[in-house]
């Protein structure tokens, strides 16, 4: 059986329902622990924390993602990833969203001649994991 493949050009990302993937250079979801649990040899997972890292190009206009990252700052926001790019989820093409934190500043780092660009890790809003539902840990998976 083939798979569809995932290739990383044309995605959807959104922040407050803003279109941000012309600014982005790389979006990662990455489930690590959540702080302070810890697993047993019996337990498939006690608790995860999502994070949403974030490379982008650096840019002073103000509705620019680097500035939106600055004028958040200690706030929180609806995000979507579409992989495929696709307007509406489906089944073979879903979409993933969640709530993000906005805990951390792009730094400004500038190279001579060169555009500069900033990378940042966001913490996801953390819910519990409901196993008969589609949310895990906070980010959702949407199909339809």
């Amino acid at each position: 059986m083939t798979n569809t493949r995932i290739v990383a050009e044309n995605i959807k990302f959104l922040i407050a329902d803003v279109e941000y993937a012309c600014a982005a250079t790389m979006v990662e979801l990455t489930l690590g622990d959540a702080p302070g649990d810890v697993q047993t040899f019996c337990e498939q997972r006690v608790g995860g924390e999502w994070a949403l890292g974030l490379e982008g190009v650096t840019s002073g206009d103000a509705d620019s993602l680097y500035r939106v990252l600055w004028a958040n700052f200690g706030t929180t926001a609806t995000f979507v990833i579409a992989p495929n790019g696709n307007a509406a989820a489906s089944t073979s093409e879903p979409h993933y969203s969640g709530v993000v934190k906005f805990n951390e500043i792009p730094p400004l780092s500038l190279n001579s001649n060169e555009t500069s660009t900033f990378s940042v890790t966001l913490r996801v809003v953390t819910t519990p994991n409901d196993p008969d539902s589609s949310e895990f840990y906070g980010v959702t998976v949407v199909t339809a």
